[in-house]
């Protein structure tokens, strides 16, 4: 069975109306336009050096497999030091993982955290330890191509290209311009402050649903397309369990104020994969059954809850309010309250905490 048409429409316009958007945010971020006042073109490099805090070297990189122009590397005076630093438009690189620098195909350092610090921007990460920034900028000045490796959020693999092609004499102009030392060591930008990473569920939450997620849901469900006009403003919960796990709610029906939800879990880590998760609930007719969908479906960030409430009555449920907890490989039932009885159904102030037996 082949992936809903809908869903096949739906990803990649999506996705490309996310790159277009990154993409003029991390070019206004880096300081990168057409025709920059008073500009001078090195090979691939541009210098544009209007006044000393303005001043910038720079050329813009792409991605490796698809050649979107993604991504910015730039040098700018900071003191008697020079801040490099990456730009990113594309899914930017995970914070808590490591960046591989390479010089035509040679490796030159494993950038980690703590060697780097976002500043002014959570899509510009800066090289802030000087003996890594010194072995980088070395390696570059005598080099043809930079390749820049890292994984994004949901471990998702991304190369960013760059010309080296004028980067030695950018360097030697902007040096003379700004009365910089003969071989400036590297320093974070001093006139920018930095800036907090954004927190794990952040990060995962701004990839969207990756395309094999919602092929999953394609293939195995028989709910609603993912871009039918009745979700349209319907949020999608997304929520990093662990470091690994990702949870993702995708509407499969819509009806007056209730939302139905399917949800999937999928492993980042090595073992990789996705499941599609089923949760117990209670009905006084049938006792406790199990379910591939939730209504009207919540996670609670600053408590690590999954929430869910259907009010009555239904064909399989006739009421429920219920809570869950993310342990390891599982979800674990934290409370859930229902009517004793389905005439209740619709008067949830009436529903009991039930016990699973």
């Amino acid at each position: 069975m082949s992936p809903h048409p809908a869903a096949r429409r739906h990803e990649p316009r999506a996705r490309l109306s996310l790159l277009r958007a990154a993409a003029v945010a991390f070019c206004l971020l880096a300081g990168l336009s057409p025709a920059p006042v008073r500009a001078e073109v090195f090979a691939d490099w541009q210098l544009d050096c209007e006044t000393r805090e303005t001043c910038r070297l720079a050329t813009q990189g792409r991605e490796e497999l698809s050649g979107e122009p993604l991504f910015a590397l730039a040098l700018s005076p900071s003191g008697d030091a020079l801040a490099l630093e990456l730009a990113v438009g594309a899914a930017r690189p995970d914070d808590i993982r490591a960046m591989q620098w390479e010089v035509d195909g040679n490796l030159v350092h494993v950038l980690r955290p703590g060697e780097f610090a976002l500043h002014g921007d959570v899509r510009r990460f800066f090289v802030t330890d000087g003996a890594t920034g010194r072995k980088l900028l070395t390696a570059m000045r005598g080099g043809a191509r930079l390749r820049i490796s890292y994984l994004d959020a949901v471990a998702e693999a991304h190369d960013a290209v760059f010309s080296l092609d004028g980067l030695t004499a950018g360097l030697e102009a902007m040096s003379a311009q700004m009365s910089l030392p003969a071989s400036p060591k590297v320093a974070a930008p001093a006139a920018l402050a930095e800036v907090a990473a954004p927190t794990r569920s952040e990060a995962v939450a701004a990839l969207g649903i990756p395309y094999a997620v919602l092929e999953r849901h394609a293939r195995s469900s028989d709910c609603e397309a993912t871009d039918s006009d009745a979700f349209r403003s319907v949020g999608v919960p997304i929520a990093a369990l662990g470091q690994t796990a990702v949870l993702y709610a995708i509407p499969c029906t819509a009806s007056g104020t209730t939302v139905t939800y399917r949800l999937y879990m999928r492993d980042t880590g090595e073992i990789g994969g996705i499941e599609t998760l089923h949760f117990a609930l209670h009905d006084p007719r049938f006792g406790w059954t199990g379910t591939d969908l939730l209504s009207n479906v919540r996670f609670d960030h600053a408590t690590g809850l999954l929430e869910a409430e259907y009010v009555g009555p239904g064909d399989r449920v006739c009421g429920y309010r219920a809570s869950w907890s993310w342990q390891d490989h599982a979800f674990r039932m934290e409370r859930f309250e229902g009517p004793d009885d389905c005439r209740n159904a619709s008067r949830p102030n009436s529903w009991t905490r039930q016990h699973p037996r």
